[in-house]
Order: C-alpha cells, then sequence, then structure tokens
C-alpha cells in the first residue's frame, strides 16, 4: 500500500511540475490576452456575403498596426494598416470598443490575440477581418 501511495505522489508531483503556468494578469508583453505592440498585417477578408470569405494574404508594401497603452484599458492606434481607427478600450478578452475618425460612435470589434498572432473582426454584416503577426 505504501508503494502504491509513494508511487502515485510521485506521478502528481511529475504531472505539477510539467504543468505550463498561465499569466493571466497579462502583463508579458508576450503573453496570452496582451494586445498592445506592433503587429504586421499579414491576411485580410471581405465576404461577399454569400459565405465564401477566405482570409488572403496580403501582397505590396508591408503595413503595420501600432497598439499603444493609454490610461485604464484605453489604448491608441497608430501606423497604415487601419489608418482611419485612432483608439481603443478593451472591454473583455474578446470585444474592444474602437472609435474611428468615419464613424461617431465606437464600434465593438471582436478580437483574438496570442504571443506572436492578433486577429481584428470590426462588425460586418457579411464577415470581414484583419490578421496580423507580432514584429
Amino acid at each position: 500500500m505504501k508503494k502504491i501511495l509513494l508511487l502515485l505522489l510521485a506521478f502528481a508531483s511529475v504531472i505539477h511540475v510539467s504543468c505550463k503556468k498561465n499569466n493571466s494578469n497579462g502583463s508579458n508583453n508576450d503573453g496570452p490576452g496582451e494586445v498592445y505592440g506592433k503587429w504586421k498585417l499579414t491576411e485580410t477578408m471581405q465576404d461577399p456575403g454569400d459565405g465564401s470569405g477566405r482570409y488572403k494574404k496580403v501582397s505590396g508594401q508591408t503595413k503595420y498596426l501600432i497598439l499603444n497603452k493609454s490610461a485604464d484599458k484605453a489604448g491608441k492606434f497608430e501606423g497604415d494598416a487601419l489608418p482611419d481607427l485612432f483608439s481603443f478600450r478593451i472591454l473583455d478578452s474578446v470585444k474592444m470598443e474602437v472609435y474611428s475618425n468615419t464613424y461617431k460612435m465606437p464600434m465593438i470589434y471582436q478580437y483574438k490575440v496570442s504571443a506572436k498572432s492578433l486577429q481584428l473582426n470590426p462588425p460586418c454584416f457579411e464577415g470581414c477581418g484583419y490578421r496580423f503577426v507580432r514584429e
């Protein structure tokens, strides 16, 4: 019985040590959930309304989006990838409120971020989006 208990304890210790710790406060710039930084536009998608839209690689001159941190979960957009956008506020882990020069009211963008990629999806009826990689 002692051998089984000792073996179980050893197994639990190995599992505990091998588990990756998740930094949930987002303080690491390369951590999950950290949108701030410089991003290179790699793919765009515009669905024509029939569900056939797919992400396509961006060609031509490289364009960047820089998300700078300001006060209280707010930030500023810079760069030439989405020049109409000027500021944003993080609402939660998947939504941000975005302010642009085109619309007087803010829009809610869906976003998905990892250590190396960012996907932004504006509120489109047909489906649209932008994919970026961290620079």
